[in-house]
């Protein structure tokens, strides 16, 4: 049974399947967070849109095609149905119930200290609990029952992320006759590191309900292939991205997050976001601007990030007062030790190095622990001169992909971790070891001193990558490579180990 795309890596369809994914389907998607959130005016409670990128993505094709969205709303009380566009409504939005305990233990527990640092290969920072799991799998049972009752209104199925792992299988079980895919935003893990999960059986067989799993990249593809193998017994085609699962077979491939690059190049040539890039120059008083711009998140890097910063001012005196660090660090996760504790040792770490290398009235860091719009983002990534992007591990990191598609000079010069999605189409980045301080500080040295001619080669390369993978790219791949129809054909169980 072929695919409707001639390719299931994500780089083969059509300008067809780009303009229309879905033909005359309708496309249901689930998420843990709602597009929206609710805020009091007036003693009345008002919907405001919290999406970017890939939400204004699903937003779209649901305008186009109708169908449905379920998510948990973040509020405790919100009406359980939600009809979009409100002038002329085209799909519905449906927030299941979620209790407090539920938001407890499903999210803040398994999700964010359970299977977050699990996926970002950071097992010390692991937490599993078995009453945990159990509500993560509650969870996960309540938006299949909330796809199941609404089934009338869809045909295609898209699951988002690790917080409903469990959901394809479940869905599977209702509505056997959908078609469903999975999109894993996060790394995925290598089976050894995988296998510390108390129950890893029972997540990849959640997962393999779907039709289609995607990953951002090829490793993470492979890591999870040697799993379903390893771990399940099932039969894998390593070559076609198969993996044969009792009498079905789900197919799995990478296809790169993009970012929409013309509306990342329309806000750039605005006059408001020039005016205020030029104010942010104005304001720092230096030569060179290098930019940091990541939720604040153990798997981010910060710290080493600044550390190899130090790292520069100590080697090279001379570029004192003539460079200034802004470290823009997104709050995230506060209710959660570790990232309360980063928060303190990032405070720590800033005030320690701007101590050490002020000087009549420069501040070689600007720190800002806030929440930015795109308009002002981008104003800072125009200002920049040098975005050093450092995580330890990421699934793709899309500010080094908005920060190339915001330039609309030619000059400036994108340092990223090796250990990012984006590096395995981001070569021309300088690539660096986030976990050697001499290393950053080494890049940053090359890439405040490169010839204006390599920074002007590199960024054009760089601008063609983000340009040709871009977000409504990513979303008419991985609908094209959906099959038809759920394929199903005996294969032989293997050893499970």
């Amino acid at each position: 049974m072929q695919s409707r795309a001639s390719n299931v890596a994500g780089t083969g369809a059509g300008e067809a399947a780009r303009l229309d994914p879905l033909g005359n389907q309708r496309l249901l998607v689930l998420s843990n967070r709602a597009p929206i959130r609710f805020v009091e005016e007036g003693g009345r409670q008002r919907a405001v849109p919290t999406v970017g990128g890939v939400g204004v993505t699903f937003l779209r094709l649901l305008e186009r095609s109708g169908g449905l969205w379920i998510a948990w709303s973040g509020a405790k009380n919100n009406p359980a149905r939600l009809m979009l566009p409100t002038d002329k409504p085209r799909f519905a939005i449906v927030f299941p119930h979620l209790t407090e305990r539920d938001i407890a233990s499903y999210y803040w527990g398994m999700c964010n200290r359970g299977l977050w640092p699990l996926m970002h290969f950071m097992t010390p920072n692991c937490h599993f609990e078995a009453a945990n799991w159990r509500s993560y799998c509650h969870v996960n049972r309540v938006f299949a029952a909330a796809a199941e009752a609404e089934s009338d209104l869809y045909d295609v199925a898209w699951v988002q992320d690790f917080h409903l792992a469990l959901v394809p299988a479940l869905l599977r079980e209702r509505c056997a006759h959908k078609r469903i895919g999975l999109f894993w935003h996060v790394p995925w893990p290598p089976e050894q590191i995988f296998r510390v999960f108390p129950w890893r059986r029972e997540l990849l067989e959640g997962m393999l309900g779907s039709d289609l799993i995607g990953f951002h990249t090829p490793m993470y593809m492979r890591h999870f292939l040697d799993g379903c193998e390893r771990i399940c017994g099932a039969e894998v085609d390593r070559k076609a991205g198969l993996v044969h699962h009792g009498d079905r077979i789900t197919r799995v491939g990478a296809f790169p997050l993009g970012v929409p690059v013309d509306h990342f190049r329309r806000l750039a040539a605005s006059d408001e976001v020039q005016a205020h890039g030029r104010k942010i120059r104005q304001v720092l008083r230096t030569p060179t601007v290098v930019l940091g711009v990541d939720r604040l998140d153990y798997t981010k890097g910060v710290i080493e990030r600044l550390l190899g910063f130090e790292r520069f001012l100590e080697r090279n005196p001379h570029y004192r007062g003539k460079i200034t660090l802004v470290l823009i660090a997104v709050p995230s996760r506060t209710k959660v030790a570790e990232y309360a504790a980063l928060k303190r040792e990032l405070d720590e770490t800033v005030g320690r190095v701007v101590g050490r290398f002020s000087s009549e009235g420069h501040a070689p860091i600007r720190y800002l622990y806030t929440q930015f719009s795109t308009e002002e983002l981008v104003a800072y990534y125009q200002a920049a001169d040098i975005a050093l992007l450092t995580p330890l591990r990421d699934g793709m990191n899309l500010v080094a992909k908005e920060f190339v598609a915001s330039q609309l000079k030619d000059t400036a010069v994108l340092i990223l971790s090796e250990f990012a999605g984006a590096a395995e189409e981001l070569k021309d980045a300088l690539l660096v070891n986030p976990y050697s301080i001499d290393q950053i500080a080494a890049r940053l040295k090359e890439a405040v001193e490169m010839p204006t001619a390599e920074r002007c080669t590199r960024l054009a390369r760089l601008r063609q990558k983000v340009e040709a993978s871009d977000l409504d790219l990513w979303s008419a791949s991985f609908l094209a490579s959906l099959p038809d129809k759920s394929i199903t054909m005996p294969a032989p169980a293997r050893y499970v180990s």
